[in-house]
């Protein structure tokens, strides 16, 4: 009997034991469910007040639908967990998440969690170019028939580099494209051209002869041979001769869009017309040899940039300077140098515009414009370059 007794009082000890510590361990697990919850009831609320402001920058305004939207989409996946929207003053935004009556039959608490979270988040909205870097080439005929349109023209040209110089303000990478001016009439002018020895404006030609004659095919071979292997012949502008223009000299490649803008601004009609001059060199503006002798490369990633050159005329050159080179393969050569050819005709005749075909090697490449409308449109499209919005988070 007194056996029995003592295993009895030992059970009971047992059991006031047992519980002793059940009731601890229940507190310490209902605690730690109840800090997690509360932790991702944090979490959500950061990422929606987060998102909300991103949302609220990026639009330039403060939107409460899609403020909502977030609160609904990031809010837990756990019962009776609501969402609530604070104040705001612009981007700066307030969200939280409460939950209220856990684990009430356990009188442990009955109280309402509510994690909230405050972001003035700053998102800078840019822009990355979409597209290879583009080096363009605009060759221009400046002869004494473009006097009626050649304000249209330069007008024309001005809002495309306006339109240009405002996207690429936005982008990351502002030397992304580089333009280049080739006007010509008879001949072709550079100014002050650091290949030269001398200072000042001289006429250059492009053309190479032999035996004191023009010869195609050592035009060709020269073509980015540069003065100081084979010295360019040169002159000074004559307005008696008019074989080249005073003040309508080559821009080389540049970046700085307000040169370009200035070049196109001063402009001006003279003499005859010589198309395959300006050929020659607006391609001297893309071969690596030529381009060490202006001082404006080669891009050091010269096989992943796009070349372009784009030669426009309203009439037919003198002579037949312009087939032979086509036959004697320049136009080949600048293919191979990675140059893609261009030509606008505007208001030239059927053959002309064959001629420009055989060159660049596809109807696509050769533009037919009747009036200064389409070349507003020609022009507009060329002086644009694709870009991909993008969105920088916490810093400009």
């Amino acid at each position: 009997m007194h056996f029995n007794q003592s295993i009895s009082k030992q059970n009971g000890s047992v059991a006031i034991s047992y519980l002793a510590m059940l009731i601890p361990m229940i507190i310490a697990a209902a605690s730690t469910i109840v800090i997690g919850y509360q932790v991702q009831l944090s979490n959500r609320a950061m990422q929606a007040a987060d998102a909300a402001s991103f949302a609220c920058e990026f639009s330039g305004e403060y939107d409460q639908t899609v403020t909502q939207g977030y609160l609904d989409y990031y809010r837990p996946k756990i019962d009776k967990v609501s969402g609530q929207i604070g104040t705001h003053s612009g981007c700066n935004v307030s969200l939280s998440y409460s939950l209220s009556t856990i684990f009430t039959s356990l009188t442990l608490s009955d109280a309402s969690y509510v994690a909230s979270s405050t972001a003035n988040e700053k998102a800078y909205v840019t822009e990355d170019v979409a597209s290879e870097p583009l080096e363009l080439i605009m060759v221009l005929d400046i002869s004494g028939s473009m006097a009626g349109d050649l304000d249209d023209l330069k007008d024309i040209l001005k809002r495309g580099l306006a339109s240009l110089k405002e996207q690429q303000n936005n982008a990351l990478s502002k030397d992304h494209i580089k333009v280049s001016i080739v006007p010509f009439s008879d001949g072709v002018s550079v100014n002050n051209a650091p290949w030269l020895n001398d200072t000042g404006t001289y006429c250059v030609e492009g053309i190479t002869e032999s035996g004191g004659k023009f010869s195609a095919a050592h035009t060709v071979a020269n073509l980015d041979v540069t003065h100081d292997q084979t010295p360019v012949k040169t002159s000074q502008p004559d307005k008696w001769l008019m074989d080249c223009s005073a003040t309508s000299v080559t821009l080389p490649l540049t970046a700085d869009l307000d040169q370009v803008t200035n070049a196109v601004d001063s402009l001006r009609t003279e003499g005859g017309t010589a198309s395959y001059q300006g050929l020659i060199w607006g391609l001297r503006q893309l071969t690596p040899n030529w381009q060490k002798a202006w001082e404006v490369g080669p891009n050091r990633n010269f096989d992943k940039v796009e070349r372009k050159l784009v030669l426009m005329t309203d009439g037919a050159d003198y002579g037949s300077h312009f087939d032979e080179l086509i036959n004697a393969g320049l136009c080949d050569r600048a293919k191979d140098y990675g140059v893609a050819l261009n030509f606008v005709g505007f208001g030239v005749y059927g053959a002309r515009l064959e001629q420009f075909t055989r060159c660049a090697g596809d109807a696509n490449g050769v533009f037919s414009a009747s009036n200064t409308q389409e070349l507003d449109s020609y022009f507009s499209q060329l002086l644009s370059v694709q870009y991909d919005t993008r969105l920088n988070f916490g810093n400009n």
